[in-house]
Parts: structure tokens; sequence; C-alpha cells
């Protein structure tokens, strides 16, 4: 008899928070292809612009894509959790920016999820996975993926001593219509990283889960009292941004790596 599987969607918000870093690192179009012993992700992304100020943060964007599988064809491992550690030199900045709660997002369709958190929308894309259920061939389940902010706690959140939280949202058919939320920890980090964002992913029908691959973009921009501002803002000071990632899957296993890689810095 087969193992039973159930869609765990949610390796999508760590897999995808690692392409969306790497991206940001990478500034370039071209693909990237990350080994982990059975594991081998596919990463691609850019960011906009590339070149950034020397001496203070400037707004950015980027959109990236990634894909996972295993070098044998077996069945992924579902993630845990994951450990990101981002470059002092980028800032996340959610001034004014509206806030949404784990439950305006629970058990909500994505015309719900946006009518009751889209003013606290960070980014948007797509998710996909493979689905087996016991004595059923395996099918593909895709569908939006949503990135929210989501309430500071202790301490002013990004700008002080507590911690922010991001929500990440994902919905596919598995076949009955299924939402689910990570939540995603953003807190202060030390030396050369300045941000630790922990992304705790929940278990789904007690089973084991297969990401295919997930798209995102993030380029939030608003006006609160006047002044605009960017959700992600990045400066290039020594010519490179860094970042560690750190994976934990529920079979005990897990990877980690840092990325360092080339920006251009503009005159001051």
């Amino acid at each position: 008899m087969k193992r039973a599987r159930a869609c765990r969607l949610g390796i999508s918000a760590a897999v995808l928070s690692i392409a969306a870093l790497i991206a940001l690192a990478v500034g370039a179009a071209s693909a990237v292809t990350v080994l982990a012993g059975n594991l081998v992700f596919e990463i691609s992304g850019h960011t906009s612009p590339r070149a950034l100020p020397s001496d203070h943060p400037a707004p950015a964007g980027f959109h990236g894509s990634a894909s996972v599988a295993t070098k044998d064809g077996s069945h992924i491992p579902a993630a845990l959790g994951t450990e990101i550690l981002v470059d002092r030199h980028i800032r996340l900045d959610t001034t004014g920016l509206k806030t949404c709660t784990l439950g305006q997002l629970e058990a909500s369709t994505p015309s719900q999820a946006m009518a009751a958190c889209g003013d606290a929308l960070l980014g948007k894309g797509t998710s996909a996975a493979q689905v087996e259920f016991p004595e059923s061939a395996p099918f593909d389940a895709t569908g939006p993926l949503f990135a929210f902010n989501g309430p500071a706690t202790g301490g002013g959140g990004y700008g002080g001593g507590g911690y922010n939280q991001q929500l990440y949202y994902v919905y596919a058919n598995v076949p009955l219509p299924t939402a689910l939320v990570a939540v995603g920890t953003v807190s202060k980090a030390g030396g050369r990283y300045g941000y630790k964002i922990s992304i705790s992913i929940p278990p789904i029908a007690g089973g084991a889960g297969s990401f295919e691959g997930a798209e995102f973009t993030i380029n939030r921009r608003w006006t609160y009292r006047g002044r605009q501002h960017s959700f992600l803002n990045a400066e290039c000071v020594s010519g490179h941004i860094y970042a560690q990632v750190e994976v934990s899957f529920r079979d005990g296993g897990g990877l980690k790596g840092k990325i360092v890689n080339p920006c251009q810095p503009l005159p001051g």
C-alpha cells in the first residue's frame, strides 16, 4: 500500500523565502542551482533596480521563482521550518502599513483573504505541489500565494527590540479547496545580519507533502502621512549582499547555506 501523502503547500512559504533572498542577492535573471544531499533547488530572480546607493537604503523590489526536486525522484520531505538571516544593509519598512491576523485568514478563500487583508499585502505569486492520496495517482495542485504584514509585538517590531509577523497564505484544491497559513516571525539579528526570519510550517492532514514550484513578486509601496514608503529597501556598501538560510525537515534532516553575491554601488 502506498504511504499516505497530503499536500503540504506550506513548504512553499519556506522555499519561496529562500528564493526571495537569493533572487535579491543575485540581482540577475540567470538561474541558480543549490544542491543539498538528495535535494535540488532551482532558483532564478532579479531585483529592480540592481544598482543601489552606497550610503543610504533605497526602495527596491524583486521577482523570483523556485522549484524543488530530488535527485532520485523520491518524495520530497516535509519541511518543519526555515530560518533566514538577512544582510544588515537591507531594511524592511512597514510604517503606516495595515496589519492582518491569523484569524482573518484561516478557512478563507483567496477573495475573502484579500477582502480582509488586502491593505496589508506585501507580495503575491503562485504555488504548486504534487498531491498523492492512498491508492490514487498523484496530481498537481496549484493556487495563489499571498504574503501579508502581521502585527508587531514587544518593542516596536522592525525598528525596535520586538518582532513582526509575516503571514504566508496558500490555497489549492487537494481535491477539496484548502487554505493554509504559515507564520513567519521577523526579529533583529546581529553582526553581518540585520534581520532573522523564522517560519514555522504547520502540518497538514497529518501527511507528507511535495512542493514543486512557486513564483513571487514583492514591490509593495504606499503613502503614509504624505510620505512614500517601500517595504523593501537596500543599499550596496561593500559590493556584496549576504544571506544565510537554514531549513529543517520533519524527518530530522536539514540544510544550511550562505549566499554571497555582488551588487552594484552607486556613487554618493
